[in-house]
Parts: structure tokens; C-alpha cells; sequence
């Protein structure tokens, strides 16, 4: 069986400037961990997932306060101890500014891993395993979004055999 059998083709996609509290916000309307970055023609450029956030929002130790790694928007929480302390390291500010206001091309993983519709499922679950990803854009010859293939999909297939 190929890739281009089990894909998903209405693939939820962003931008490189997309902002990424939308991003965030998308991610957990739709209840996804990742999607691809497309450039204007549609090429994959990147992909931006959970894991590219929370390590933005990694677990930052405050003096009095802890912060949640899984909770993009700890920034109430970083506000109310500089409105108490009155000045926030610049390290913490960059990573709430880039998560209030930053872009997704601040955040994804630059280097996205892709494959062809033409490929087994095989080489897809491969693929997955060896690098730890949760999902794969599916691109046509030319680089273009096509479709998305996550280890979901894979067991879906493997679950009716």
C-alpha cells in the first residue's frame, strides 16, 4: 500500500508569518499536533508542531512561581511578577514576545522531512520511527503540499489487516 492510499489531502497548513497564538489556537480547535509550513506556491518550507512551542514555553523557574511548559499563554503569569519585581529577564520577554506576537517562521523546524505519494506506508512508518515524528507532509514532484500522512493513519490501515 502507498502513502498517497492513506493520505489525508485537506491538510490544515500555515504560513510562515501566520502568528503563532494562531497557530496555537488552530492546533487546538482541530485537535492536531503539527502541520505543515507552505510557502505562496505551496511548497513545504517547514513544519510547526506542539514540541516547537512548548520549547519556546520551556519550564522556566521564577523566584515564588513556576511556569507550565503545556501553557502557551503563562505570560499572566510572567506579567504578574515583573508588575511585582518589576523587571523580567530579556531571555523570558523574547520567548513571550515570540509566542504572543511572534511568527511561525520564528518557530518551525526549518529542515521538514517530506514524502512522496508513491512511497509504501512502510517506508513512511520508517521514516516516523527513526526520526520521532508524529506525522509527514505528502508532497508531489515539484515540493508542493498534497496531503499528510501521520503514524494515526498508518495504524488505521495496520488496525483493518
Amino acid at each position: 500500500m502507498k502513502v498517497g492510499d492513506i493520505m489525508v489531502t485537506n491538510v490544515i497548513s500555515f504560513k510562515p508569518n501566520d502568528r503563532v497564538a494562531d497557530v496555537i489556537e488552530t492546533l487546538r480547535k482541530h485537535r492536531i499536533s503539527g502541520a505543515p509550513v507552505v510557502d505562496e506556491d505551496g511548497k513545504v518550507v517547514g513544519v510547526i508542531s506542539e514540541a516547537d512551542i512548548v520549547k519556546l514555553n520551556s519550564l522556566i523557574e521564577l523566584p515564588e512561581i513556576e511556569i507550565n511548559p503545556f501553557n502557551p499563554f503563562s505570560f499572566l503569569e510572567i506579567h504578574n511578577y515583573w508588575k511585582k519585581v518589576g523587571k523580567i529577564p530579556e531571555k523570558i520577554k523574547k520567548r513571550q514576545e515570540t509566542l504572543t506576537n511572534g511568527s511561525v517562521n520564528d518557530v518551525m523546524s526549518k529542515k521538514p522531512v517530506t514524502i512522496s505519494p508513491e512511497a509504501s506506508i512502510s517506508e513512511a512508518a520508517r521514516i516516523m520511527r527513526k526520526k520521532d515524528f508524529n506525522r509527514l507532509p505528502v508532497v508531489d514532484k515539484q515540493g508542493k503540499l498534497i496531503g499528510i500522512v501521520a503514524r494515526q493513519d498508518i495504524i488505521r490501515v495496520l488496525a483493518r489487516a
